[in-house]
């Protein structure tokens, strides 16, 4: 996804600017570039968000076809429960407060298009989540001018760090979440191949036949 590549970026841009302070270099310039790249993650959620709607009006205008419909209803109920993101006792806010590991589990989803409301629903509390971080590090984003931006992130006396390292734990739970989805209807898909794919090539329908 678009998305976590560019808030991994944002993360390596952030580790860059601390490690400069550190130094005593400049860190204005990849701290503002963090910054830019969140917001960009930020984007990339509305258009990911919009996308799994469409796909959703897709799936309910479309005529099911009762064997896929099966297959994934099989796949999914045997499906255990599954990491999903929360911004309260999760993992990191656990292990941050020294209360031990703490996971948010749940249904992975009934059918398809609650798959994907879960989805839209884990994505619409990332979505919040970089709302606050995007705010918080553009409250604090000054102090590089000066330096010093380390000494807060170490310090504890900001909201950021906590925030950017909970995102970014969050972010890869919505990423194993996100491709588990896409694995059980690649399942379903191949386990009634050829039906419903008759609109392939004519050539690979016909090496298909041979096999």
């Amino acid at each position: 996804m678009k998305l976590l590549g560019a808030r991994m970026e944002a993360g390596r841009l952030l580790e860059a600017g601390v490690l400069a302070d550190m130094r005593g270099e400049e860190s204005y310039d990849p701290l503002d570039r963090a910054l830019a790249k969140l917001k960009e993650t930020r984007s990339y959620m509305d258009d990911l968000y919009d996308q799994i709607g469409r796909m959703r009006k897709i799936e309910k205008a479309a005529v099911p076809l009762p064997e896929h419909n099966l297959a994934l209803a099989r796949i999914l109920s045997n499906h255990p429960p599954v990491e999903r993101v929360r911004l309260t006792q999760s993992r990191f806010a656990n292990i941050a407060a020294a209360q031990g590991l703490a996971i948010n589990y749940g249904s992975i989803g009934p059918n398809f298009d609650g798959l994907l409301q879960n989805l839209q629903t884990d994505l619409k509390i990332l979505q919040v989540e970089h709302d606050q971080l995007i705010d918080a590090f553009t409250a604090i984003l000054p102090t590089a001018r000066k330096g010093g931006f380390a000494t807060i992130m170490l310090s504890g006396r900001a909201a950021l760090p906590e925030k950017i390292m909970h995102s970014a734990d969050q972010m890869m739970v919505y990423d194993l979440f996100y491709n588990r989805a896409c694995m059980t209807t690649i399942a379903a898909d191949m386990q009634v191949y050829p039906k419903g794919f008759e609109w392939l090539p004519a050539a690979g329908w016909k090496e298909q036949k041979k096999q």
